[in-house]
C-alpha cells in the first residue's frame, strides 16, 4: 500500500524532513535529480551521445531539472538547458545548482553543455532538435491557467515528435485533481518525487503523465504515510495487500461457514443484472448464494442459474414488489445471510423503492447498495446515515452519485468529494470510473490501480457489486471488501485485454477471467 499525496501534503513531508530530521533541501534536490536521471537512463538509454533539452523554471522543480542535466552531462549526453529565469530569481537550492552547472559549462571543452536563457518560441524552434525533452518548468502547486510565455512553450513542446519526460508533474496539470489548467505537457513518462501525486492518477492526469515512476528522495516512509492523512490524499493498494486481505478457508469449512450472500435484484426486462451479481458472488468465494427476485421472473432466473438458489418475492398488481409481503417472504433468508446486495435490475417502481427503504431500516446486515437500490435512496440517504453505521457499501457511477449528492456535486476533485460524502453518509463509498475510488467513514480513500476501458460495458457494475457482497459474506469488513472487489475485478479486466481486444469483453468474460486471476495473483504462498 503506497500513499498518494496532494501538493500541500508533499510540502509538509518536505518540511518535516528538513526541519525535524535535519536533511537539507539541497540534499533532497540532489537525490531527486539523480533519481530522475537514473529513471531517464533506464528508459531512454544508453545516454552517452544523446541530445537532451531540459526546460527549467525558477522553482525547486527547475532545480531538479538542473541536477538531471548535470548528471546526464556527466554520463556523456549533449545538454541544452533552457532557463526561464536567472539565479537571482530562483529558489536558493535551485540557484546553487545553476551555479554548479555554470561552472561545468566554463570547463566544457567539447561543447556538450549550453545554458541559453529563454527568449522566444522562435529561438527555441531554431535549436537543433534533441532526442529527448525534459519538462522541469513548474512541478506541483499550479492552481490557475498557464500564462504566456509558458502556455505557448507547452503547446510547442506538445507538437514536437520527440518524447518528453516530466519531472514530478507535467507543467499545466493540477497536481491534486488532474485538471488541465489551460494547457498541459503531454509527457511520455513522468518521474515523480517521493510519492505519487493525486493529479497524475485521476482526471486528465493519466493522459498527460504517461508512464509514472516514483523515485525515493530520502523522505522517511512514515513521514509520507502521515502526510497521506491530509485531505485530498489517498492510498493505492497492491497485489500483496489484496492477497493478505482475501478470505482463506480452513479444512473444516462448509458452505454456510464461508458465507451466505443474499442478492436482491431483477424485474421484468432486467433479468441479466441479478444473474451477473449472483454469479460474481459465487466466483469470489461465497459458500451459498441466494437470489431473491420478483415472483414473475423467478422461473427465468432459476433456469439461468443452476448453481444459485432463487427466492420468489410477492408483487403488487401493477408489477412492483409488495413491501409488506416481500419483507415477510425475505425474513427467513435475512436471518441466515451474512451479507446483502440490494439493487441490480430491481427497477424503479414506487412500491419497489418503498420496499428497499423499509428493508434497509430493518436489517443490520453488511449491505451493498447498487443501481436501483441507490436510486431508491436518492433524497433519503442523509436521513439513513445513522442506520448505515459504516456497514453499507454504496457503488454509484457518476450519474448515480449526482442523484445521491445533488446535481451540482463537484466531481472535479474526486478524492476530496469521496472523502466528504463517505463521512456524510456514514458508509463505504465506491465511486466507479477510471480509476475507481473507495472512501470510508473515517476519511481514508483508496485509489484503485487496476482496470481499463474494457469495463465500459453493461453488466460489469453488477459483477462488481456481486464481488463486494461475496467478500462481505466471507467476513471481510466493508472497506476491505470494496477495495478488494474493485482491485480483483480490474485485474481480471486487465488479464482479458492481454490476449483479447478490449472492446469484445462482456461481463461473462470478466467472470471467466476471475478464477485465473485469483489463482495467479492473489493466492497466498504456502
Amino acid at each position: 500500500m503506497t500513499p498518494v499525496l496532494t501538493a500541500q501534503a508533499m510540502r509538509e513531508a518536505d518540511r518535516r524532513t528538513i526541519e525535524d530530521f535535519g536533511l537539507p533541501g539541497f540534499t533532497l534536490m540532489e537525490t531527486a535529480g539523480r533519481g530522475a536521471a537514473d529513471a531517464i537512463a533506464r528508459t531512454y538509454g544508453p545516454i552517452d551521445g544523446k541530445r537532451i533539452t531540459v526546460f527549467c523554471g525558477k522553482g525547486n522543480n527547475g532545480g531538479d531539472g538542473l541536477v538531471v542535466a548535470r548528471v546526464l552531462y556527466d554520463r556523456g549526453a549533449h545538454l541544452r538547458v533552457v532557463l526561464l529565469a536567472g539565479a537571482d530569481a530562483m529558489t536558493e537550492d535551485a540557484a546553487h545548482n545553476l551555479r554548479l552547472l555554470e561552472a561545468l559549462a566554463r570547463q566544457d571543452a567539447d561543447g556538450r553543455l549550453a545554458l541559453p536563457r529563454f527568449e522566444s518560441l522562435t529561438q527555441v524552434a531554431a535549436f537543433t532538435p534533441p532526442d529527448l525533452y525534459v519538462d522541469a518548468l513548474l512541478g506541483t502547486g499550479l492552481t490557475s491557467a498557464l500564462r504566456p510565455p509558458l502556455d505557448g512553450l507547452v503547446n510547442w513542446l506538445n507538437d514536437q515528435p520527440q518524447p518528453t519526460v516530466a519531472l514530478d508533474v507535467p507543467t499545466g496539470l493540477h497536481s491534486d485533481t488532474g485538471t488541465v489548467l489551460g494547457t498541459a505537457v503531454r509527457a511520455s513518462m513522468t518521474v515523480t518525487m517521493a510519492a505519487a501525486k493525486a493529479g497524475l492518477l485521476i482526471g486528465d492526469g493519466p493522459e498527460h503523465a504517461g508512464r509514472v515512476e516514483v523515485i525515493s528522495i530520502g523522505i522517511p516512509r512514515f513521514v509520507l504515510d502521515e502526510a497521506a492523512g491530509h485531505p485530498g490524499c489517498a492510498w493505492q493498494p497492491d497485489d500483496a495487500t489484496i492477497t493478505g486481505w482475501m478470505p482463506q478457508r480452513d479444512r473444516h469449512a462448509h458452505k454456510y461457514s464461508v458465507g451466505l450472500a443474499l442478492v436482491l435484484g431483477g424485474s421484468p426486462g432486467l433479468t441479466g443484472a441479478p444473474v451477473m451479481a449472483s454469479l460474481a458472488a459465487a466466483r469470489i468465494g461465497a459458500g451459498f448464494v441466494t437470489c431473491a427476485c420478483a415472483s414473475s421472473i423467478q422461473p427465468v432466473l432459476a433456469l439461468k442459474m443452476t448453481a444459485i438458489t432463487t427466492l420468489a418475492l410477492p408483487e403488487t398488481a401493477d408489477g412492483g414488489l409488495d413491501p409488506d409481503a416481500a419483507l415477510a417472504a425475505l425474513a427467513p433468508r435475512l436471518e441466515k445471510a451474512r451479507a446483502l446486495l440490494v439493487g441490480p435490475g430491481l427497477g424503479r417502481h414506487p412500491a419497489t423503492q418503498t420496499f428497499i427503504r423499509r428493508l434497509l431500516t430493518r436489517t443490520d446486515l453488511p449491505t451493498v447498495i447498487d443501481a436501483d437500490g441507490l436510486n431508491a435512496l436518492a433524497g433519503h440517504l442523509d436521513d439513513l446515515a445513522e442506520q448505515a453505521a459504516g456497514r453499507w457499501i454504496l457503488t454509484p457511477h457518476a450519474g448515480e452519485f449526482r442523484r445521491l449528492a445533488g446535481t451540482d456535486a463537484d466531481l472535479t476533485d474526486r478524492i476530496r468529494t469521496v472523502q466528504t460524502c463517505a463521512r456524510r453518509w456514514n458508509s463505504v463509498l465506491l465511486l466507479k470510473g477510471l480509476p475507481g475510488l473507495v472512501g470510508t467513514p473515517d476519511g481514508r480513500v483508496y485509489l484503485n490501480p487496476t482496470g481499463n476501458p474494457a469495463v465500459a460495458t453493461a453488466g460489469t457494475g453488477d459483477v462488481l457489486a456481486g464481488l463486494c457482497v461475496g467478500l462481505l459474506a466471507q467476513g471481510l469488513p466493508p472497506a476491505r471488501a470494496a477495495v478488494a472487489a474493485l482491485y480483483a475485478g480490474g485485474a481480471a479486466a486487465d488479464a482479458y485485454t492481454t490476449h483479447r481486444h478490449p472492446h469484445t469483453m462482456t461481463p461473462l468474460d470478466l467472470l471467466e477471467e476471475l478464477p485465473r486471476v485469483l489463482h495467479t495473483r492473489f493466492r497466498p504462498l504456502t
